[in-house]
């Protein structure tokens, strides 16, 4: 009898244990799923925060193909007219 009776014992022992860690990984998963919930979040709101920069940065992107269009314009104008300059001085003193 006395062996059945700890066999009973282990068993309840073991199905208690048993319980505990099945609550314990479930309390677990439910603190993982949380914190996966906490971070989908957080990375929907930075992609959201990346997407109010688009308009932004297309502004200032075409600001500055702007800057490089006028300054690679004004560089060939410029050239242009010191090539006139000293066309007209050439001709002017072939003149004399």
């Amino acid at each position: 009898m006395s062996s059945e009776n700890d066999r009973e014992y282990k068993n309840e022992l073991f199905t208690k244990q048993r319980d505990l860690l099945i609550q314990d990984i479930s309390n677990n998963l439910d603190q993982v799923y949380t914190n996966l919930e906490i971070l989908n979040r957080s990375l929907n709101e930075s992609i959201q925060i990346g997407k109010e920069f688009d308009d932004v940065g297309r502004l200032w992107a075409t600001f500055y193909d702007g800057m490089k269009k006028n300054k690679v314009g004004g560089t060939q104008d410029k050239n242009n007219n010191e090539r006139e300059v000293s066309n007209n001085g050439n001709d002017n003193n072939n003149g004399i």
